[in-house]
């Protein structure tokens, strides 16, 4: 994999990442209907990735463990605003809103990453991207369609927030991230990510050993699948891709979201939701495969 060209494997890196993303809901239902409370999820799923990757990296890799000052500040503060502030944007979102319209918000995020590389990058969107763009949230509008409900005004503005912010991570992280190893930047983002999301939430760490089988075991799925496996290959697809193109095939989380929902809860798909993954995996396919090059791409 190392002789593939750095474009096909962060595209590559990236899907698999988006895949990873989408058995968040997956998992996060199972807890949920055990009973489990959205900080305590956050806190638990964010704790043992972290002690996970702890503990392999030391065992196995222990020089990757060190980061300059520089790299952990930038590190510990996408962990903070990044993911921990995106996360509980998003629940609280799920709070007051529908989940469908949660998801609808925040998948704008690659939109925002668009305007902002737009205007505050050299990264100038290109007319086909912006098709693209606009064919794959289309596409992503009939796919997540659904029951629609505001129980608090306020969730609309964190349906936002959570995009708005997630999309000022991945940018950042694509800018200030280039010269670090990937799993080396995602065990401190998840730690500080950890850590923030402990002391907003304060989660009753001592209450893990009343766990039942089915909550440890998705927590344990949320750390692996969902948490140190997608970061890390997201931030290495950061490396050879640009934001734009990284945010853009993200939207394969959402049809993985809507696959699995169908194929372990048998959610039935309608045939409107089928063209929407249809024409989302139609502009994906074609933004990727006549993207410019850049020369950030090593």
């Amino acid at each position: 994999m190392k002789n593939m060209n750095p474009r096909l494997r962060g595209s590559l890196e990236i899907s698999v990442a988006s895949v990873g993303f989408g058995f968040l809901g997956i998992f996060g239902t199972w807890a949920f209907e055990s009973g489990m409370k959205v900080g305590e999820l956050l806190s638990y799923r964010f704790a043992l990735a972290a002690v996970l990757l702890w503990i392999f990296l030391l065992l196995f890799r222990p020089s990757w463990v060190k980061l300059n000052l520089r790299q952990t500040i930038i590190a510990a503060l996408l962990g903070i605003f990044g993911y921990a502030f995106f996360s509980t944007m998003y629940f609280i979102a799920i709070d007051g809103l529908s989940v469908t319209l949660a998801a609808l918000l925040l998948y704008t995020y690659p939109f925002w990453v668009n305007v902002f590389s737009h205007f505050f990058t050299q990264d100038k969107i290109s007319r086909k991207e912006a098709l693209c763009l606009v064919a794959a949230s289309s596409g992503l509008i009939l796919l997540l369609w659904g029951h629609i409900e505001v129980r608090n005004i306020w969730a609309v503005a964190a349906g936002l927030g959570s995009a708005i912010s997630y999309a000022i991570y991945v940018l950042l992280s694509g800018r200030l991230q280039k010269d670090v190893r990937p799993i080396s930047s995602a065990l401190y983002v998840i730690t500080f990510g950890a850590l923030a999301l402990s002391l907003f939430h304060h989660p009753h760490y001592s209450e893990i050993k009343n766990l039942s089988h089915i909550q440890a075991s998705s927590i344990l799925g949320l750390a692996f699948v969902c948490t140190i496996i997608p970061l890390t290959l997201e931030l290495a697809a950061l490396q050879k891709l640009k934001s734009t193109e990284v945010a853009l095939l993200m939207m394969i989380e959402p049809i993985t979201a809507a696959l699995m929902g169908a194929l372990i809860f048998h959610e039935r798909l309608a045939p409107v939701q089928i063209v929407g993954a249809l024409i989302i995996g139609a502009a994906l396919v074609t933004n990727t495969l006549y993207s410019r090059p850049t020369k950030s791409v090593e």
